[in-house]
């Protein structure tokens, strides 16, 4: 832009001084106004376009940034909040889901965070594959995840399996620690008519399911450890 600003500046000053400078009237009048003044108001036109431009992405990249989660890429747990407050507003039937990364410490513990931030990288992906675009899909906090389905959402048991598969295809090695997702979902105005009493029905069915894939663990290595001679 200043660059510009310069060129008109210069051929202005050569049209209104021209005989001053020794040229002919002819070329103080053309190289002045027909090429430094036009050249620089087109060079200022187009800097002042790439700045604005630029002020626009920079602007788009803060507002991402203000509702997404820099980590996995979704919507953060402010943005799940605003739109579950929204949507208990308006009123009808929707579905919520609650969702926590199994086996998370003993991958942190034993892989590293840099491995755990992969698992968490791929679960995001993989809840991303398993909702609409028009659910909110949110990292909760830490190794949980949250959905706000548009309607009552899919299947649960389809929703799950979904899930399962997607994080098979995405997940880093992770050796033999086993990585799943426990999934807990609630319906209004089934199982409550605000935020806390949705999210509380779906965490506890949640944390019933990890309960069950635990037991189920511990009755395998147990059966195992018995049938050893």
């Amino acid at each position: 832009m200043l660059l510009g600003l310069l060129t008109m500046g210069t051929g202005t000053f050569l049209s209104a001084y021209w005989v001053k400078l020794g040229l002919p009237e002819s070329w103080g009048r053309i190289l002045g106004d027909l090429v430094l003044v036009n050249a620089g108001t087109a060079v200022t036109i187009l800097a002042m376009y790439f700045l604005t431009l630029k002020f626009h992405l920079v602007a788009l990249a803060l507002k991402k940034e203000a509702v997404t989660d820099p980590l996995t890429g979704l919507y953060n747990r402010r943005t799940f909040f605003r739109e579950l407050d929204c949507r208990l507003e308006r009123g009808g039937s929707f579905a919520v889901a609650v969702l926590d990364l199994d086996n998370m410490k003993q991958i942190n513990d034993t892989l590293g965070h840099q491995i755990g931030d992969e698992v968490l990288r791929a679960a995001a992906r993989a809840l991303k594959k398993a909702t609409r675009e028009k659910d909110i899909a949110a990292r909760y906090g830490g190794d949980e995840f949250v959905v706000l389905f548009a309607g009552k959402g899919p299947r649960v048991e389809k929703f799950k399996a979904r899930l399962k598969e997607n994080l098979m295809a995405e997940l880093p090695y992770t050796g033999e620690i086993e990585v799943g997702l426990s999934t807990g979902v609630a319906y209004c105005p089934e199982d409550g008519e605000d935020a806390r009493s949705l999210l509380s029905a779906a965490d506890a069915r949640m944390y019933a399911e990890k309960e069950a894939k635990k037991n189920r663990y511990y009755a395998f290595g147990l059966l195992a450890e018995n049938s050893k001679p």
